[in-house]
């Protein structure tokens, strides 16, 4: 029995070390961690910044896309604004008139009625004179030297009525007007040619600058039968004694036969 407790105690057995080693290989790889814990952490936070740059940056952009549409919204109204105040001093001036016009309107041989191109020209008097209403219009009445001097008289003032009449379709107050006939006396011209002929058959336009306050009302209207056809000259022609229809008085037998229907229309 003793024998066998003398083996046990004299055997070579080397006692094991585990506590220093076993904590360094703790240390490193908790280091290891750490190290990679910081790592990310750090990886983390990078990216966290860069993303608020690319944020950062964004929002700039729109914001600057923001204002530079709002300057231009903003300049835009001040433009219309600028533009709806100025507009009254923009507007089309009234042309200026002299104080004296004339104008001729002619007419067809032995005719009192107005030609299409007559009446053109007074639809464009009485534009203006709708415009100006401090205009008066001599209105004078002419003929050519063919037929009696009592019988181109009374054409004239035919012609002259013509045109007033016109005027006053057009809204020309009567008391605006006032006619006059100088027959035969107003030729411009004496030779017996078409031309000259021409030119005194019309009916002159004075049109002049009065005022409305030195215009006054036409007295009342007197109602005047027109001489029968018995009282014409029988000599007196139509002018330019071209037409038998029209430079042919009535006879005297005829008493029904006015002035009226030897002009015609």
């Amino acid at each position: 029995m003793s024998q066998g407790s003398s083996q046990v105690s004299s055997g070579s057995i080397a006692p094991k070390v585990m506590g220093p080693q076993k904590e360094t290989k703790e240390g490193i790889v908790l280091a290891g961690v750490v190290l990679f814990m910081g790592g990310l952490l750090a990886a983390v936070w990078l990216y966290s910044q860069a993303s608020n740059q690319v944020k950062a940056s964004a929002t700039n952009k729109i914001q600057h896309a923001e204002v530079t549409d709002l300057l231009k919204k903003t300049a835009a109204v001040n433009q219309a604004e600028a533009s709806t105040t100025h507009l009254p001093q923009v507007g089309t001036p009234v042309a200026s008139i002299p104080d004296i016009i004339h104008a001729d309107i002619y007419f067809e041989v032995g005719r009192k009625g107005l030609t299409d191109e007559g009446k053109v020209q007074l639809s464009a008097q009485a534009a203006m004179l709708n415009q100006h209403e401090d205009y008066g219009v001599l209105i004078q009445g002419y003929t050519d030297q063919q037929g009696s001097a009592s019988y181109n008289k009374q054409l004239g003032m035919k012609r002259a009525e013509a045109v007033k009449a016109e005027l006053v379709g057009a809204g020309i107050a009567e008391h605006r007007m006032k006619t006059v006939s100088l027959g035969e006396e107003g030729a411009l011209c004496v030779d017996g040619s078409d031309i000259c002929r021409y030119m005194n058959r019309r009916v002159h336009l004075e049109v002049r600058k009065i005022g409305q306050e030195h215009m006054v009302l036409p007295p009342a209207p007197v109602t005047t039968s027109e001489p029968s056809g018995s009282s014409i000259d029988p000599s007196s022609i139509m002018e330019d004694g071209d037409s038998t229809t029209e430079s042919i008085p009535p006879a005297p037998s005829d008493p029904t036969t006015t002035l009226e229907s030897v002009t015609g229309s």
